[in-house]
């Protein structure tokens, strides 16, 4: 049998959204650009500049509304795999954007190389930071000769192409090394998602409900003088700290809470929550004076209406936890929307 794929982490989602915002933003600084080229002489330019960076602008923003990550759901094999498809994409026209209209020397148009970078700091690790940059300076590099030697109006200032490049390498190793774009997006979600649990009482309750299954495994021992039922009542303080006043935490055994999610509008809503409860249970409990290292697994169950057993989301949600931890998979797992209908309508 085939392990079920893993789901796309929120860190991932939340770099995406951080990559969406970016591209939207660059999208409108090509159409400015390019929009000042247009009264320029522009030798070797292929296509007029403005209406190219329409075009280059509409290819951006379809590229954001097809990101998969917005749908929680969505397995991590199939974002990774659209991650570079995107990046590819963004250097894409990037280039056409310079190699088609930006072939005036006075031109500034390889400042824009600076998105793809951007873009490349945001969602890759180091390494592939790293290569990313190299390629895409001997890219442009490669892509300057070969205009300076086919057009006779260009020449190859090798001084200002060195000093381009420089900057481009400059701000991108800064940016690697530091990662203050990713701090500042992090800080910016991160103040998004209280602003969310501050409106979730001020929306209008949804009619879908939700379970999100919480499987506590002690690794090791339980340290002398820590008895189970302390360590499960804070376990639980720590759970009611993640949800809202209104949401019920049942013990469905020993080692496992349920929360009962009531007025939801979707299944992010119940995903965001448990995300929540897995941070706040993420590392050591402090219990009695000792340190109890657990291993924690969360489950989520949704229906979109109020047909059925929440009983049957329970134990839908505790069966992917189960499978999950047997299988040594993704420590959040989401039970598949369509088994969610049919068990909830019983």
């Amino acid at each position: 049998m085939n392990d079920p794929p893993r789901i796309v982490t929120s860190e991932m989602r939340r770099s995406a959204a951080a990559a969406r915002r970016v591209r939207g933003f660059f999208a409108v600084v090509m159409v400015l650009m390019l929009w000042a080229q247009a009264v320029d002489a522009i030798p070797g330019a292929s296509l007029p500049p403005l209406p190219l960076g329409v075009i280059l602008a509409g290819l951006l923003m379809f590229v954001n509304f097809v990101d998969p990550t917005r749908d929680p759901g969505v397995a991590e094999k199939v974002a990774q795999r659209r991650l570079f498809i995107e990046l590819s994409l963004d250097t894409a026209a990037v280039f056409s954007a310079i190699w088609l209209v930006g072939l005036n020397p006075a031109s500034g148009l390889w400042v824009m190389l600076t998105f793809p970078i951007i873009q490349a700091v945001l969602r890759l690790n180091a390494k592939q930071i790293g290569g990313f940059l190299v390629a895409i300076t001997a890219a442009y590099a490669i892509g300057e000769w070969w205009a300076a030697s086919r057009y006779e109006d260009l020449t190859l200032e090798v001084g200002t192409l060195a000093q381009q490049m420089g900057v481009l390498l400059v701000v991108g190793v800064a940016a690697a090394n530091y990662r203050h774009l990713s701090s500042i997006a992090s800080t910016i979600f991160k103040n998004n998602l209280v602003t969310e649990r501050q409106r979730e009482r001020r929306r209008s309750p949804g009619d879908g409900f939700a379970v999100v299954y919480v499987d506590v495994a002690v690794e090791g021992d339980l340290p002398s003088g820590v008895a189970s039922e302390v360590l499960r009542e804070v376990i639980g303080k720590r759970i009611n700290a993640c949800i809202r006043v209104e949401d019920q935490v049942l013990t469905s055994d020993a080692d496992a809470f349920a929360v009962l999610l009531e007025g939801l509008h979707e299944l992010m809503d119940a995903t965001v929550v448990a995300e929540r409860i897995l941070k706040r249970l993420d590392g050591p409990v402090a219990v009695s004076g000792a340190s109890v290292d657990i291993d924690t697994r969360v489950g989520v169950a949704f229906s979109p209406n109020h047909v059925g057993d929440p009983d049957d989301l329970i134990e839908a949600a505790g069966r992917e936890v189960h499978v999950a931890r047997r299988r040594g998979d993704d420590r959040l797992v989401i039970h598949d929307p369509v088994e969610q209908v049919q068990s909830a309508a019983g």
